[in-house]
């Protein structure tokens, strides 16, 4: 998914309708194509045949990840955009521990390209990679890990040469430290990276709707920022929801409280993407496996749908009595601020952040000014419920110190920071 549209304008039609058809005629074909159509975020559901409702994802509107071609047609015969949904990466690319032959990706992007073209009838599908292996794990890197890494980027940018739009899925936050932050942006220029993020719905059920929010907002943004903060523009970026019934899901909650936390994610979720200018949002959790079954998974869905939008389905009528209709959210101040208190000049010197909501997991530094140049003595990422302390070993004598906030690439990134402050160390 870079550039300033999230995913980009598809065109796709068959050669007989391109024969037969004049301009105004091709005009008309061209908003109606199964291709998913830009938009920020995109909401993509995996909705292919190990889902027992995924009619409920099909319709004008909305926009289903599928690998066979069975519910593929179902779904364009109902209007739904379509996106290709790869299953399983290791096929093509190999595990860290036991990579692929480099010689066999072209052939891996072949395979996937047609196959994405076939099952979407799009001529730029988007192409749903599951997923990277080792996203944490820090350079340097081993030799067998250095050629799987190599692979996954071979493999994005083949596709994105044909003209697919390639989105590869990490479960885990991204090490960018030192080098791999130059594989992650190489990355981003070729494909969307879409974080999943799976909270455990008990967890977020016992905050209470309140701090279930702030704490969901927050780890959005946390996930997001592990990106934008090393330069990949937001509009790179996607994130992938679990509502499966097992870890990181329902987890055992009941369902009227799991309908709460369904509603509770997907509000944060569409306040976080808009907010930041996310290229894409997933859906994931959806599927009967094996030992899976969850009968309430259906009417987790319509909430789910619901709360994106009203018409999608109706979500309250599915949770049942009782359910909370309300779609208010903790309110958060627009204004992106952040102050610097000094609480003690002894030794040491200690320090408070406050910081708005909004700039929660930003990356920040207390600098100490010398011979008129900052310099950053201590890092901090900002968190979102209380003020941050931070403790500082100053000589004696008279100091200059501000908190610095590192800019990302998102809307509202820029650098900020504080009025200095004149500490006396004694």
């Amino acid at each position: 998914m870079k550039g300033t549209a999230a995913i980009h304008v598809a065109a796709a039609c068959s050669i007989a309708v391109l024969a037969l058809a004049g301009a105004s005629s091709r005009t008309e074909a061209a908003s109606t194509l199964p291709c998913v159509q830009p938009a920020q975020p995109a909401w993509i559901d995996y909705a292919d045949k190990w889902v027992p409702f995924r009619s409920l994802f099909f319709g004008p509107g909305l926009a289903a990840s599928l690998a066979h071609d069975a519910p593929a047609a179902d779904a364009r015969r109902s209007s739904t955009q379509l996106a290709f949904w790869t299953m399983s990466l290791k096929r093509s690319v190999g595990t860290p521990a036991r990579p692929a032959s480099p010689g066999s990706i072209p052939s891996a992007v072949t395979r996937i390209w047609n196959d994405a073209v076939r099952v979407t009838g799009c001529s730029t599908p988007v192409i749903a990679l599951n997923e990277l292996l080792g996203a944490q794990r820090g350079t340097p890197w081993r030799a067998r890990n250095a050629q799987y890494r190599a692979n996954v980027l071979a493999l994005v940018q083949g596709l994105a040469a044909r003209g697919g739009q390639p989105q590869l899925l990490i479960s885990q936050a991204g090490a960018t430290g030192g080098a791999a932050a130059s594989w992650w942006r190489n990355v981003a220029q070729s494909a969307t990276i879409v974080r999943e993020l799976y909270l455990p719905a008990p967890s977020l059920h016992a905050l209470g709707p309140g701090r279930g929010a702030v704490y969901m907002r927050f780890q959005l943004r946390r996930a997001i920022r592990n990106l934008t903060t090393i330069g990949i523009p937001s509009s790179r970026v996607g994130i992938a929801l679990g509502f499966q019934k097992g870890v990181g899901g329902r987890a055992g909650l009941a369902a009227r409280p799991w309908f709460d936390v369904v509603k509770l994610e997907t509000l944060a979720t569409r306040q976080v993407a808009r907010e930041l200018g996310l290229a894409s949002v997933w859906s994931w959790g959806w599927a009967t496996f094996r030992g899976q079954a969850d009968p309430d998974t259906r009417r987790a869905a319509c909430v789910y749908l619901w709360t994106r939008q009203a018409d999608l389905c109706d979500g309250p009528a599915a949770a049942g009595p009782g359910f909370n209709r309300s779609l208010q959210q903790p309110a958060e101040a627009s204004r992106l601020r952040v102050t610097l208190r000094v609480l003690s000049s002894r030794h040491p010197t200690w320090f408070q952040i406050t910081a708005s909501a909004k700039l929660a997991a930003r990356i920040g530094f207390l600098q100490v000014q010398r011979g008129g140049r900052w310099h950053s003595a201590q890092r901090l990422q900002l968190g979102p419920f209380h003020p941050r302390r931070m403790r500082l070993s100053l000589a004696n004598g008279i100091h200059r110190v501000r908190f610095y906030v590192a800019p990302e690439n998102a809307p509202q990134g820029g650098a900020l920071w504080t009025a200095p402050r004149v500490v006396r160390v004694h």
